[in-house]
């Protein structure tokens, strides 16, 4: 009986430990969550901007415009996709990892496709299943910051234009709410030209000093702002499916410590009891 107690009694002490770990855990997501958050939302603003400043330009060119602006919205004949697939550098965090993987196993091609991971968990898993997968930016998503970003978009836009790849598309987790990421897939290389914007007053609008210069100079500015903003998502994404796996993790143990100390006290009383009862019984026999 003694041995059953004590045996109990090391796994709430067991749990109360682990418990320690996950607790801070979630308030480390929790942090993290916030300050990416905050990024993500200051950020959406003046990237949604350059996007519709470049709908805008786009939507103004024609097919008499040269070549060298006709290369960012006409994808190459030859070639495989780039595939960016940004995943998480540690675990813990509950589906998060499984469910991008899934999602790139349903609506990638082995055949058709070379992946560029940024996550380690990612490089690993695809590196095991046979992918061909380029691992300069693996470690991109541990310090995020823009000068990062700008060398993969750099990367990504030069080998688009020298013809290599057919397309450039990022696969990352998109934030619905505090509880909901779903993974999503977005192109980023060729640039949809099917877009129309509406004009002021019926007018089209006049640019200086013309579309083709202002093209070549925000397309790169585009694909790095969709780049970061995208990026910083899928980290808010992980944070928030950490931090709830911890606080599941937490309510769980709570559960199983509750469970154990009525089942450490139950037994504690039955051996209380059974003391008692031999200490009578000797006296009886007296």
């Amino acid at each position: 009986m003694a041995q059953n107690l004590n045996k109990t009694k090391r796994r709430i002490s067991s749990i109360n430990s682990t418990k320690k770990i996950t607790k801070a855990m979630e308030l480390v997501a929790s942090v993290k969550l916030k300050r990416f958050k905050n990024i993500m939302f200051q950020n959406e603003c003046y990237t949604n901007e350059i996007i519709s400043l470049v709908n805008i330009l786009v939507s103004s060119l024609n097919e008499k415009d040269n070549e060298d602006i006709q290369k960012y919205f006409l994808p190459n004949n030859n070639g495989k996709d780039l595939i960016v697939v940004i995943s998480s550098n540690l675990g813990l965090c509950a589906s998060y990892n499984n469910e991008v993987f899934k999602y790139v196993l349903e609506n990638v091609s082995e055949k058709t496709s070379i992946i560029v991971p940024i996550g380690i968990k990612g490089n690993d898993y695809f590196s095991s299943l046979g992918f061909t997968t380029i691992d300069d930016f693996v470690l991109l998503n541990e310090k995020i910051n823009y000068s990062d970003v700008v060398k993969l978009g750099r990367y990504l836009l030069n080998e688009f234009l020298s013809g290599k790849y057919r397309s450039i598309k990022l696969i990352y987790t998109k934030y619905v709410n505090s509880i909901k990421f779903v993974p999503n897939k977005i192109d980023i290389l060729p640039i949809n030209k099917t877009q129309k914007t509406a004009t002021n007053n019926g007018y089209a609008p006049i640019f200086d000093p013309n579309v083709e210069s202002l093209i070549s100079e925000l397309v790169p500015l585009y694909v790095n702002s969709l780049l970061y903003q995208k990026i910083i998502e899928a980290q808010v994404s992980e944070q928030g499916s950490r931090r709830n796996a911890m606080e599941n993790a937490n309510d769980n143990a709570d559960d199983l410590i509750k469970k154990l100390t009525i089942e450490y006290n139950k037994a504690r009383q039955a051996a209380i009891t059974q003391e008692i009862n031999e200490v009578v019984a000797g006296q009886i026999d007296k």
